[in-house]
């Protein structure tokens, strides 16, 4: 529609300022809210004559930082807020070995204790199908065995049992929709869901049922992440039975852009993320549901090249890998990511399968730190605040030259993390800067007003505000 104009004279006497006040006003705030502009206060909300609008915030949660670790060197450092059992030799065979043994609870009994007393927190994986209970470890169980088992570790990982809640999260299958670990239809896989929140519903209210892992990475997997939750059980749709979602989030092992020759990034997880969203949002599934990063890693390469060792990376990358993750998982809204792992060893005989390495591959059982190790520890230091972004963008934001900001609000001043994972790049620190911190935790003073140069290893900038 074409909006009637005023008389000419008007518009040079009386409205011409007005225009240019508003578009001057117009550029300052487009300046605020750029992502591009490392100096902009990001975390001040636009003025309205109504109300202040609400910036986005992210307060994070130790949770967050989650490993798999078989040997539990993890459960006896600080920082392991959440432990995912899985190829820990926990699973339905391992407590329940026959049909009419009773059940062995020694191992999962030591890895509960360890981590009650490091104050980590608990999921444990149901499954696979054991002999007895299946055709296959992939197949659909026995639902009356499954809910049998079920039922006996709840209940004696129940307050009423065990003095406290052992264990704080059931997951209901490993990677349900690849062949390698599940080949019953999504109907059966329904009916386990059901099962298990039904039992958690009757044994231990207090505890979380979590859906079953999916694979995120080709379009096979995410075609099944789609016909999953569409599925319907009692009437229901499935997810109405879980009170979190899982993903494996491993990216391909290579990607064309910006080099043929790139490997994959935790930017790249990220944006698989976003395609699972997308797949979630058709699904009309719940956006209130958290979503869990189950398994993270890079240079993983199985389903796509066969079983090969992932590609050496250098340790810087490593690093930054690590601080980049959960950084940007957290940015994302993601409440739990589970590394995988914290002591990634020769997995048959290939090689480790993940390029980001925590601890010696070489002597797992030592659970001797490396340096993306102690990254794990590092980033939880840095990330001790809340993470602050506009009132449209979350925090972590990219500008136009691929450079990410992500603006952490302490108790006593702000800190600001830099990178560009593709490329070399320059921010203007703020004028109250004061000193930067690199990915390994050295230290330097920090030039107010001055170009920082950033690449693929983040810094942190310090300042008052």
């Amino acid at each position: 529609m074409r909006v009637p104009t005023r008389r000419r004279a008007r518009v040079r006497g009386v409205d011409r300022p007005r225009v240019l006040l508003a578009a001057t006003l117009t550029a300052a705030l487009a300046v605020l809210a750029s992502p591009g502009a490392p100096t902009a206060s990001a975390h001040l909300p636009v003025e309205t004559s109504h109300h202040r609008a609400k910036v986005k915030k992210v307060k994070v949660s130790p949770r967050l930082f989650g490993v798999h670790d078989s040997y539990a060197h993890s459960l006896h450092r600080s920082g392991t807020g959440s432990i995912r059992l899985w190829d820990s030799v926990t699973q339905w065979k391992d407590i329940f070995p026959t049909a009419s043994s009773g059940p062995s609870w020694t191992r999962l009994d030591s890895l509960v204790s360890q981590a009650h007393a490091n104050g980590t927190e608990v999921t444990l994986v149901l499954g696979l199908t054991p002999p007895y209970a299946g055709q296959y470890p992939t197949s659909m169980p026995d639902l009356d065995m499954y809910a049998d088992y079920v039922r006996a570790v709840m209940e004696h990982y129940s307050p009423s049992s065990w003095g406290y809640r052992g264990i704080a999260a059931y997951q209901v299958w490993n990677e349900a929709n690849i062949e390698t670990f599940w080949t019953g239809t999504y109907a059966e896989l329904g009916q386990l869901v059901k099962t298990v929140h039904d039992i958690r519903d009757q044994v231990d209210p207090g505890v979380k049922v979590v859906a079953p892992a999916m694979v995120t990475r080709l379009k096979y997997q995410q075609t099944g992440i789609k016909a999953f939750y569409k599925t319907q059980v009692g009437g229901r749709p499935v997810w109405k039975y879980v009170d979190a979602l899982s993903f494996n989030l491993y990216p391909l092992d290579r990607y064309p852009n910006p080099d043929p020759t790139r490997m994959g990034t935790p930017e790249d997880s990220m944006a698989l993320l976003s395609t699972v969203k997308g797949i979630l949002a058709k699904d009309r599934v719940s956006k209130k549901l958290p979503i869990w990063n189950t398994e993270i890693n890079y240079g993983l390469r199985f389903g796509v090249n066969g079983g090969k060792p992932a590609a050496d990376i250098p340790v810087g990358r490593q690093v930054a890998y690590v601080i980049r993750t959960y950084l940007l998982n957290a940015a994302r809204g993601v409440k739990r990511v589970d590394w995988y792992s914290y002591d990634m060893s020769d997995r048959g005989g290939i090689g480790a399968i993940g390029n980001t390495l925590l601890t010696d591959p070489d002597d797992p059982a030592s659970g001797s730190l490396l340096a993306a190790g102690r990254a794990f520890t590092r980033v939880q230091s840095w990330m001790k605040g809340t993470l602050v972004g506009t009132t449209t963008k979350r925090p972590c934001i990219r500008d136009k030259h691929g450079t990410y900001t992500c603006t952490i609000r302490y108790a006593n001043g702000t800190g600001r993390v830099y990178w560009n994972p593709y490329h070399r790049a320059k921010v203007r620190l703020v004028k109250s800067a004061t000193k930067k911190i690199d990915q390994y935790g050295d230290r330097s003073k920090a030039r107010g007003g001055s170009k920082l140069r950033v690449n693929y290893r983040p810094v942190l900038v310090r300042s008052a505000r």
